[in-house]
C-alpha cells in the first residue's frame, strides 16, 4: 500500500511541468502566476525561490545553456544566474496556440507541442529542436497534447496526454527520429476525470497525473493498468521521478475540485511525494 506525504503546501494554484536536477538532488518548477522557480532541494529539504523576468512556461536541462524554456511566444535558452533568455524559435508568430512544456531526448534534441485553444481543435503542432538548432514541424491530428510529453527510456516512443479526450497516444519515431506512427495507448475512463502530467518509469511503464479526480494511474507498456493509487486531493497536474534512488515520485496537485463537498482535500495545491517500487529514468539534457 503506497502511502503519499506532503511535502509543502503551495500558495499559488498555477503551477508547471516538474523536472529533476540529478546533479543538484532538487526538483524545480515554475509558479507561473508570480514568475517564480521553486527549487526543492532534497538533501536540505528546502524550498528556494527565483525570480525569473520572463514568462516561462517550463524549464529543461541544457547540457551547454543552463536550461531550456518555453515560453509563452516561443522557445529558448535560460540562464539561471543571469536570469536572461535567448530565444532559439518563436515557431508560432501569428497563431493564437499555447506552447506547452517539452521534454528532450536521448540523441540531445528537444520536443515541444502547441495547444490549440478550443479544447475541439485539432491543430496543435508537434516540434524538433535538434542539436544543431535545425525546428522541425509536424502535424497530425492525433499529435494533440495538453501537457508536456515524455519519452520512453529508449527514446523511440513518445507519450502525449490529449487532456479532455480522455486518449494518451503513443508515436513511434523511426530511426531518423521521425515520428512514423501515432496510436491510442489507453484512454482514461469518464469518471476518473482526465489525463494529464506524466512520466515513464525504466520499466517502461507510464505514470498519469489525473485532473478533476485526485488519482495517479501506472500503465504498462502494453497500456495495461498496472497501479491506480488516490490521494486526498481534487485533482493531480504533473510527476516526476526523482530522489537519490530515483524511486520517488513527486507530484503537484491541484487546488479546486467540482465535487468539494465530497472531498477533505487535505493534499489540494501542494507538493506531494510518493515513495514507489519503480524507478523512474533520468532526466535528458538539450
Amino acid at each position: 500500500m503506497y502511502s503519499p506525504d506532503i511535502i509543502t503546501s503551495l500558495e499559488h494554484g498555477n503551477n508547471g511541468q516538474l523536472v529533476w536536477i540529478e546533479a543538484e538532488q532538487s526538483l524545480l518548477w515554475v509558479d507561473h502566476s508570480q514568475k517564480i522557480l521553486q527549487q526543492f532541494n532534497t538533501r536540505t529539504q528546502e524550498i528556494t525561490q527565483h525570480n525569473l523576468l520572463d514568462p516561462i512556461l517550463s524549464l529543461t536541462p541544457s547540457s551547454k545553456h543552463g536550461f531550456i524554456a518555453t515560453l509563452e511566444d516561443g522557445i529558448g535558452f535560460y540562464d539561471l544566474k543571469a536570469r536572461k533568455v535567448v530565444y532559439i524559435s518563436k515557431p508560432e508568430p501569428f497563431s493564437s496556440n499555447t506552447i506547452i512544456g517539452g521534454v528532450a531526448d536521448n540523441q540531445g534534441s528537444y520536443w515541444s507541442f502547441t495547444k490549440p485553444q478550443g479544447q475541439d481543435s485539432t491543430e496543435g503542432n508537434l516540434y524538433h529542436i535538434d542539436a544543431n538548432m535545425k525546428t522541425q514541424r509536424f502535424s497530425d491530428e492525433q499529435l494533440l497534447c495538453t501537457a508536456p510529453p515524455a519519452f520512453s527510456r529508449d527514446g523511440l516512443t513518445l507519450y502525449q496526454s490529449a487532456g479532455r479526450s480522455r486518449y494518451i497516444y503513443a508515436t513511434s519515431l523511426d530511426e531518423n527520429k521521425q515520428p512514423s506512427s501515432t496510436r491510442v495507448f489507453c484512454r482514461i475512463p469518464k469518471a476518473e476525470g482526465y489525463p494529464h502530467g506524466l512520466s515513464v518509469d525504466s520499466e517502461g511503464n507510464v505514470w498519469i497525473c489525473h485532473r478533476e479526480v485526485g488519482l495517479l494511474s501506472g500503465f504498462n507498456s502494453q497500456g495495461e493498468r498496472i497501479e491506480r493509487i488516490e490521494f486526498d486531493a481534487p485533482g493531480l497536474d504533473y510527476c516526476a521521478f526523482g530522489g537519490n534512488k530515483l524511486n520517488q515520485l513527486f507530484i503537484l496537485s491541484s487546488s479546486v475540485n467540482k465535487d468539494s463537498k465530497n472531498k477533505t482535500n487535505v493534499m489540494a495545491n501542494s507538493l506531494l511525494r510518493i515513495e514507489l517500487a519503480y524507478t523512474g529514468i533520468q532526466a535528458e539534457a538539450f
